[in-house]
């Protein structure tokens, strides 16, 4: 039985400790937390224009990955102020972390 995508953050949350990291081509990214689905709200930041996104996982330099309208998550920049697509889904997100 496949474990729901709710599940895969829920058992990834509990696992955060060791494995924590997520490449991307030639980056490696090292999260500092993960938002469980049921605790998602929409995003209103003043810095944010576009579609409507959420927040997905935060890593340790305070950069965010966003769960966007489409489906994808995406990594936001701040010191950039650009945006990367890391994933399709949240639940291909989820099975990358190491």
């Amino acid at each position: 039985m496949q474990l729901s995508t709710s599940e895969l953050i829920a058992r990834a949350v509990g696992l955060l400790g060791w494995n924590r990291t997520l490449r991307h081509g030639e980056r490696v990214f090292t999260l500092a937390c993960l938002i469980r689905e049921e605790d998602g709200r929409p995003l209103e930041a003043p810095w944010w224009r576009g579609k409507q996104v959420y927040l997905v996982s935060v890593d340790i330099d305070g950069n965010f990955f966003l769960g966007h309208s489409d489906g994808s998550v995406r990594y936001w920049d701040h010191r950039e102020q650009a945006e990367m697509m890391i994933a399709r889904s949240v639940r291909e997100f989820v099975t990358r972390i190491e």
